[in-house]
């Protein structure tokens, strides 16, 4: 396989991904990258996925659809911290200059012959994590004052499952 041939691969399977999947997204071609925007719970998601051709590695970045305070961004990266360490798969990162939160998960693949359910379960994550910490860092732009570990624990700026066997 040439060079050419295993970069078109990677980023064909990601697209190919997110057609099973029936995303709409917008191809920047030139940097192999697609960009979508998805409805969650809380905010419209936009999100973009990359492959990285000689690291055999695709990375599915989402971001928070505001941005952080100024005056909040301390708070906004402890809280962001403080939730980093309860997660197994993936990071939240923040640029204190723009005020933009990102959520990064990155998956190496060994070789091009590799299920697209990856690709879409890796978009999935990022979606829900982003839109699990909207809630909190909305919060936080609103009083930048108030205790982190406290409002972390609340349960109200969650969204509450169905249970189906009920």
């Amino acid at each position: 396989m040439t060079k050419a041939t295993t970069e078109q691969d990677l980023y064909i399977k990601i697209k190919e991904a997110f057609n099973s999947a029936n995303w709409e997204f917008r191809e920047i071609e030139d940097k192999k990258v697609i960009e979508a925007e998805f409805e969650a719970h809380h905010a419209k998601v936009p999100l973009h996925a990359q492959s990285f051709e000689e690291l055999m590695a695709i990375s599915v970045i989402s971001r928070l659809s505001f941005s952080i305070l100024p005056k909040s961004m301390r708070s906004a990266l402890d809280a962001l911290m403080r939730t980093n360490i309860t997660l197994n798969l993936g990071n939240f990162e923040a640029n204190p200059v723009s005020g933009e939160v990102y959520f990064r998960i990155t998956n190496v693949f060994p070789d091009y012959n590799f299920n697209p359910d990856i690709v879409t379960s890796l978009v999935r994550v990022a979606i829900v994590e982003m839109d699990r910490v909207t809630p909190f860092l909305s919060e936080l732009n609103k009083n930048p004052n108030q205790p982190i570990a406290q409002l972390l624990e609340r349960k109200d700026l969650l969204p509450e499952f169905e249970n189906e066997g009920s």
